[in-house]
């Protein structure tokens, strides 16, 4: 029989391989979602900016909702939302500025 220990182990690691997962994940997202919304459909500004707070709220708890069966005690919104915060928002920026750019410059 398994000593608690080792249970508690084991769900600390497959807890860090489902955030890891949505991190990547984000940092994928944040790239692309900047690249679509500048360079296929034009945002500049204000639009741009709700386009980024939709894939920055909306589209993480579809992939954590497929990552892993909703458990409110080990997977809830918290770390749903609080996961990849940070390189979202980094590669939105670097994508966005870059593809913004790059467009005035041609």
């Amino acid at each position: 029989m398994p000593n608690k220990n080792e249970e508690e182990t084991d769900l600390l690691e497959i807890r860090l391989k489902k955030e890891t997962k949505l991190y990547w994940i984000k940092a994928i997202t944040g790239a692309i979602s900047a690249l679509v919304g500048r360079l296929f459909i034009g945002l500049i500004g204000w639009p741009m900016f709700i386009w980024m707070l939709s894939f920055w709220f909306g589209f993480p708890f579809i992939i954590g909702f497929l990552i892993s069966p909703y458990d409110k005690e080990e997977w809830n919104w918290k770390i749903i939302l609080k996961t990849g915060i940070g390189i979202f928002f980094f590669t939105f920026m670097v994508v966005g500025t870059l593809t913004h750019t790059i467009l005035k410059f041609l």
